[in-house]
């Protein structure tokens, strides 16, 4: 642990060293802020990282057209070579894409190491089963005795940075004369339950987001699967022209009008002539084709003895994970108010966890924000921007 937690305590030392040419080095803002330029600092170094898996994770999304038109590329291809094959192309797809499948896990990896470091050093300020007279005598990572004895020192609101919720009384009266287990609860109740609801804040917002870009990439894939039965892409009933052939309207008897038919062509993905998928109307006028609801059922059912391939897999791990996700969002902001009492979480750590959720919040707004200007989940590509308008 000592190797995460020395250059995290480096940092805040840096800042601590920074700061006390601006305030008393001994007062609890030097520490307060020391510990606030420290989560800044992280975060930054971290921003680059959390971007790439956020732009990733929307890239990846906005792949699953693509992807369904790869698989019913080659739905009959079942060979070796031709799984190699489709392997190939879909490998193509994200290096073309710039996208890394595993780029959305690279970020916590980095992550957990720097953050045991931070509660290391945090926590060990004042460890458990020493006194405050020898914690003062200990070094923390790179804090000397003289750093540490000064936090020790240090308070907010009249309470200490190192001051916990059971702490023990002869403790306190060792840390702080005259501080009584009141003082304490006043400052870290309130700051422990606002650390557990920014967290619920920031997950919850993060769950509703992913499953808005779910949604809208069923829709986008849903719509290639339509387009698979109907012959060629359609917008609004209309049939787009394919490779230069022009295709009937899907709806030609609803008695609504569609000024023109939209020109272009899909490359890829629809496989077979257009006329070859056609299907005859009701009445019994051949050459329409077939809507997405009519051939329904016999694709579910053709679905059900298909074996399961990677895109189901994938969206059966998709489905567990975000059910997990939803539970974690309901028990994890729970956990800095348990571990508050249950394992002795000082006054820095809630200061932390604070400072951690309110940039989790900030930059996940300004994330948002772009990459619905660069990756927006309203579009695809292959259809002119005015088929969604």
């Amino acid at each position: 642990m000592d190797l995460f937690a020395y250059p995290v305590s480096l940092v805040m030392k840096f800042w601590h060293w920074v700061l006390s040419f601006v305030v008393d080095p001994n007062s609890g803002l030097a520490w307060v802020g020391s510990v606030i330029l420290l989560v800044v600092t992280v975060r930054l170094l971290l921003m680059r990282s959390m971007w790439r898996q956020q732009y990733s994770m929307r890239k990846m999304a906005q792949l699953g057209p693509k992807m369904k038109e790869m698989q019913l590329k080659y739905k009959d291809r079942k060979s070796p070579e031709g799984r190699q094959e489709q392997a190939k192309e879909m490998q193509a797809m994200y290096s073309d894409a710039g996208v890394n499948p595993a780029a959305g896990c690279l970020p916590l990896f980095v992550q957990i190491p720097v953050f045991l470091g931070l509660y290391h050093v945090l926590l060990n300020f004042s460890p458990r089963d020493v006194s405050i007279e020898e914690a003062q005598t200990m070094t923390n990572g790179a804090f000397g005795p003289d750093q540490v004895s000064s936090f020790l020192n240090a308070e907010i609101f009249g309470v200490p940075l190192a001051s916990y919720i059971r702490m023990p009384q002869e403790v306190m009266e060792s840390l702080h004369p005259g501080l009584v287990r009141e003082d304490i609860l006043v400052l870290a109740v309130p700051l422990f339950v606002l650390a557990g609801i920014a967290t619920f804040i920031n997950m919850w917002n993060s769950f509703r987001r992913q499953k808005a870009a779910k949604e809208a990439e069923k829709a986008a894939v849903a719509q290639v699967e339509a387009e698979d039965r109907a012959g060629g892409p359609f917008v609004d009933g209309e049939v787009i022209e394919i490779d230069g052939e022009k295709v009937e309207r899907a709806d030609a008897g609803s008695g609504d009008h569609v000024d023109g038919i939209v020109e272009g062509s899909v490359e890829g993905g629809v496989e077979g002539d257009a006329g070859e998928r056609s299907t005859d109307r009701a009445d019994g006028t051949p050459g329409t084709p077939a809507r997405a609801g009519a051939a329904g059922a016999g694709a579910a059912s053709a679905g059900a003895d298909k074996p399961q391939d990677f895109q189901t897999i994938a969206e059966s791990m998709t489905e567990s994970m975000n059910k997990s996700m939803k539970i974690m969002m309901y028990l994890f902001p729970f956990f800095p108010i348990v571990g508050a009492y249950f394992f002795n979480f000082p006054i820095a750590i809630g200061l932390y966890w604070l400072t951690n959720n309110v940039w989790t919040a900030v930059q996940s707004h300004f994330f948002m924000e772009r990459l619905e200007k660069e990756l927006p989940m309203t579009s695809r590509e292959g259809l002119p921007p005015s088929a969604f308008m």
